[in-house]
């Protein structure tokens, strides 16, 4: 199984109310919390923040404006759709990149927000091993597991959540209530991607099972946090 928004054809404005009603309940639980205080106690240096697979661009941005960590902050994704103004600091790339192929350069410090469950086993190793090779820190940062508990919470966030939230998601859009109260198509894409991420996702031990033969080069944390845990997989840089 697959995410809808990882496939070409799936539409962009649905893509679009996805990514931006995970942002938005990403920042106003706040569920990344317990991995900022981690960040500041992990990242050994100030420096520049590329962020892959950025969605809507949060919680990318609002980690970097609480952080104090970064001294800019780059936002990529397969599907750039961005909008609106830009905050200090913050960039916008407009070219598509596809995670997959990153070259990662130091002294940037690579992040991913919820998105490392997307990758095949394999693909994760190449993307963890590429950061490693390079000698860059970064953070995949992945806030679900294949519990019964998560896919409850994750249930409740795409259909309840979606039908009480469309109203006050940012931007504001006629379309994203359309598509909800209407013809409620956008409360199904959303569902269906939460339960195939709650799917396709790991436990914080088998992430250590995957990695532990990079050592201490690559450490990986199971935080515990107020909404839901968090696990962090953290490349050292050299």
């Amino acid at each position: 199984m697959q995410e809808l928004e990882d496939l070409p054809w799936f539409p962009a404005k649905l893509r679009d109310y996805q990514t931006e009603h995970i942002g938005f309940l990403a920042t106003r639980l706040p569920v990344y919390a317990v991995f900022l205080a981690y960040l500041r106690r992990a990242l050994p240096r100030r420096g520049p923040q590329v962020d892959l697979c950025s969605g809507s661009g949060e919680p990318a941005i609002t980690l970097f404006r609480q952080s104090g960590c970064f001294t800019d902050l780059t936002l990529t994704d397969r599907y750039p759709h961005w909008g609106g103004s830009t905050p200090e600091g913050v960039i916008y790339d407009p070219r598509p990149l596809n995670a997959r192929s990153l070259e990662p350069v130091a002294p940037t410090c690579y992040t991913m927000f919820n998105a490392f469950h997307h990758f095949s086993r394999g693909e994760q190793g190449r993307l963890v091993g590429k950061c490693r090779t390079a000698g860059v820190e970064a953070f995949f940062v992945e806030l679900l597991e294949p519990t019964v508990v998560c896919m409850a919470k994750v249930l409740f966030a795409t259909t309840f959540g979606v039908v009480l939230l469309a109203p006050f998601v940012k931007p504001f859009s006629l379309g994203r209530l359309f598509f909800t109260y209407v013809v409620p198509v956008n409360v199904l894409t959303i569902t269906w991607d939460g339960v195939v991420s709650v799917l396709r996702s790991r436990t914080a031990e088998q992430y250590r099972s995957q990695f532990e033969a990079l050592g201490a080069d690559v450490k990986v944390e199971r935080l515990p946090g107020r909404w839901l845990p968090i696990t962090v997989i953290h490349v050292r840089a050299s």
